[in-house]
């Protein structure tokens, strides 16, 4: 195990003075994956592999602890032995590449995508290396769920795991069953204490107050990933306290954070809104239809996907649009969405000042 470990560290440190090189080294090339398998997934890092002998170099274990969140605002957060980094991700033209920056590696190839496993390949000189990972939940994640997050995206299965590290994901599952169980117990525990208490809460309540309906309205993305300043970032969230926030980050200007404070009673008229123009009838997704829309995507800059979230109460939908509004001087409108989709963007973007 401690040779294993020197020849990662090694790895690692070579990962700069070899950067050079890889660019004339051929590389293998992998299939698209479906960017929606990606977003809101959560990963632990079991080991990593020489792809040339099928050898395993490094295995994680005690001294080694790596966790990685792909959020869906287009960031991701990762958790390497106790200590939290976050950046930028974004996929290449070809579906099959992601730019995610750790041990100065940039973009990795996307070897491996299912419901259990993901590896990430890159190249040291002319050697290849893919970091296997294992899809893990929130409650085993060591990451911190943001107030403005939304809903988790189930992500679809395209394959089965390697046999190597199914090992790996029964010993996962042993531990979380574990720790499942001291949940359990310390919600036992909390559940006895609320009920001995139950009694005198009850005699001091007195006329129950109504409960307005929970409201929270997001935007996501949109618009196209290049150019002069491409961008990072680009979200608007209505939270059911009041507050709005909108963060838009590009390459050259950074992070700028725009927030607002509304009251309830523009919350209810922009939601009445929302429901008048039909919302939540819309289809989940619209997308390419013709094949001029198709090509456009594999063109720069590349399109990025709008994604509106509403949830009023008991109802709740989210609408994709794979491309956004008009493109180029031609004003080109390549996906056929609802126009009225448009009035329920600006109508949240005009709550937070802009």
């Amino acid at each position: 195990m401690l040779r294993q470990l020197i020849i990662f560290l090694l790895i690692n440190c070579l990962c700069v003075t070899m950067q050079a090189q890889n660019d004339s080294i051929p590389q293998r090339t992998y299939p698209p994956v479906n960017e929606n398998d990606l977003i809101e997934t959560k990963w632990r890092y079991a080991f990593t592999e020489h792809v040339e002998t099928n050898n395993i170099v490094h295995k994680a274990d005690e001294t080694y602890d790596y966790y990685l969140h792909l959020r869906h605002d287009y960031s991701f957060e990762h958790y390497l032995n106790g200590r939290k980094a976050e950046g930028a991700w974004v996929l290449n033209e070809d579906q099959n590449e992601i730019f995610y920056k750790f041990r100065n590696i940039r973009w990795w190839r996307i070897a491996e995508l299912s419901r259990q496993t993901m590896a990430l390949e890159f190249s040291l000189g002319n050697a290849s290396y893919q970091y296997h990972f294992v899809m893990v939940s929130d409650e085993d994640a060591p990451f911190i769920k943001r107030p403005n997050e939304l809903p988790d995206i189930d992500v679809l299965a395209k394959g089965e795991a390697k046999k190597k590290i199914r090992q790996i994901i029964a010993d996962d599952r042993r531990k979380r069953d574990v720790r499942r169980e001291r949940r359990r117990e310390r919600r036992k525990a909390r559940r006895e204490k609320r009920e001995n208490n139950r009694a005198d809460r009850f005699e001091r309540r007195s006329k129950p107050e109504e409960v307005a309906e929970f409201i929270e309205i997001a935007v996501i993305g949109g618009g196209f990933y290049g150019g002069l300043d491409p961008v990072i970032k680009d979200f608007t969230i209505l939270r059911n306290d009041g507050e709005i926030v909108k963060e838009f980050e590009s390459v050259q200007k950074g992070l700028i954070k725009t927030s607002n404070q509304v009251d309830r009673e523009e919350m209810e008229r922009l939601v009445k809104f929302i429901i008048n123009k039909k919302f939540f009838d819309y289809e989940n997704l619209y997308d390419c239809v013709t094949t001029d829309c198709v090509k456009r995507k594999g063109k720069k800059p590349t399109p990025i996907p709008l994604r509106v979230s509403v949830q009023y109460g008991s109802l709740r939908k989210v609408v994709t649009v794979g491309i956004w509004g008009y493109d180029g001087d031609e004003k080109i409108k390549y996906v056929d969405y609802p126009e009225d989709l448009e009035l329920i963007v600006d109508g949240l973007q005009r709550l937070v000042g802009i």
